[in-house]
């Protein structure tokens, strides 16, 4: 492994059992700085690493304004994890729920619990009455530290998660990144009480953009792609990753014959402003044209909104374009529209999987994957007006429209596995790995 890529490997030379023995700057880089200085490697993302720290200090003022309410729930669900050591049963704590069908599988074998952050993990854990370990209230002290830059913060946040796990005593952590500073807490510490960290590929990687799967024990990803991208890029060890498959439920959508070219279009946004404000200009500039042409043509256009984006600003800037209701489900919006346009959405192969016909626009100037080559989307477009000329084709043949002719390439994303079967498959081998080393 290269020296200079601060990885796994990398930081093993400083000792993960004691983060007390670390110098500042190296505890102050793995748990804050990779994530910023990885973001300003990527181009377009010039202030990934700031705006999502900025995302702390709105998290902690959220909770202040409910903390009593959220104090006692915590209390009462944490509780209910501490209880939940079932003879016989190795236990599994989970971060987020992007795929509760994983977490409900691992339930039938494993004494399974949540770790987390937010109203969502909450809900989830609450209908099905599942105990969690909140962090919450910890934000405070990743915010005093980027304020005072005392290392004195930084132990309190990792004594107060250690005291914590050593509480509910996991054999296992399944984290959806970790690369985010509480995440990387979590890990440390788990480093040190000897809790295997896992990590699944949350989202799309491109191979130029890789921020996030470094630090974990293993990585979990969607497909053989994926893996080669780390270990071409001496980012992980082979023996270290493993296809998990696409670990959501696939759209079952089926498209519905229209007549009179009366089809939908749907621009499916992505949040780069939030890391870059100089590209707001460029997404409501291909957005208005699209609109445009669609109002020509006769097409239907609507516009749905990335959860980061600024909802306010998009409707000053593009008044005329209609927005898919906010509360409205992916798989709906799918269901919904005919084609779909992206930049390089995970949605957009989402739709692509539910049988719709899906094009990528580059119209960042910021470098990723092509998805047509990739075998991830049925075309992709460098332009708005080669976009445009697509179209005006198009409809001559509703077919290409109607059962558009693809298949995803599942050496980019295999779709062949169950996804709670393959996670509990995935782990045996783990186990197995683990016995061997002990």
């Amino acid at each position: 492994m290269k020296e200079n890529i601060r990885n796994l490997y990398y930081y093993a030379k400083f000792g993960y059992d004691d983060f007390r023995s670390w110098a500042e700057k190296d505890l102050a880089q793995f748990l804050f700085f990779d994530f910023i200085d990885d973001s300003k490697k990527t181009g377009g993302f010039i202030s990934l690493g700031e705006s999502s720290f900025e995302n702390i200090k709105q998290s902690v003022q959220k909770y202040r304004k409910h903390q009593f309410f959220i104090d006692v729930l915590d209390k009462i669900f944490f509780r209910l994890c501490l209880r939940q050591k079932e003879l016989g049963k190795e236990k599994i704590l989970f971060q987020w729920i992007k795929s509760p069908n994983i977490i409900l599988s691992a339930r039938q074998h494993y004494s399974t619990g949540l770790i987390l952050r937010g109203k969502k993990e909450r809900f989830f854990a609450i209908f099905n009455f599942m105990g969690y370990v909140a962090l919450t209230d910890l934000g405070f002290y990743l915010q005093k530290y980027l304020t005072e830059r005392k290392i004195g913060y930084l132990y309190e946040l990792l004594d107060k998660i250690e005291e914590r796990l050593r509480a509910i005593n996991p054999q296992y952590l399944v984290l959806w990144n970790d690369s985010f500073p509480l995440e990387r807490s979590l890990i440390l510490v788990c480093k040190k009480l000897g809790i295997c960290t896992i990590d699944i590929q949350p989202g799309l990687y491109s191979s130029y953009t890789l921020l996030d799967g470094k630090v974990a024990d293993y990585k979990l990803v969607w497909g053989e792609y994926v893996k080669d991208i780390f270990v071409k890029q001496n980012i992980r060890k082979p023996e270290d990753i493993y296809v998990l498959g696409y670990p959501y439920s696939l759209g079952g959508t089926r498209p519905v014959y229209k007549k009179n070219k009366n089809y939908t279009v749907c621009y499916l946004g992505q949040d780069y402003e939030f890391f870059n404000k100089e590209l707001l200009e460029i997404k409501v500039d291909t957005v208005k044209k699209i609109a445009d042409f669609c109002n020509k043509t006769g097409l239907r256009f609507m516009y749905r909104p990335h959860s980061g984006e600024d909802i306010g600003l998009l409707h000053k800037k593009i008044p005329d374009v209609f927005f898919v209701p906010a509360k409205e489900k992916l798989i709906d919006t799918i269901e919904n529209a005919d084609i779909f346009i992206s930049f390089d959405s995970t949605s957009l192969v989402e739709a692509a999987l539910s049988h719709k016909l899906s094009l990528q626009l580059l119209s960042y100037p910021v470098e990723t994957d092509n998805f047509e080559r990739l075998g991830a989307c049925h075309k992709t477009f460098q332009k708005t007006e080669e976009l445009e000329d697509y179209f005006s084709n198009l409809f001559r043949d509703p077919e290409s429209i109607q059962k558009p002719n693809w298949k995803i390439n599942n050496y980019y994303m295999e779709t062949s596995y169950n996804p709670g079967k393959r996670f509990l498959e995935i782990l045996f081998e783990i186990k197995k790995k683990k016995s061997n080393l002990d």
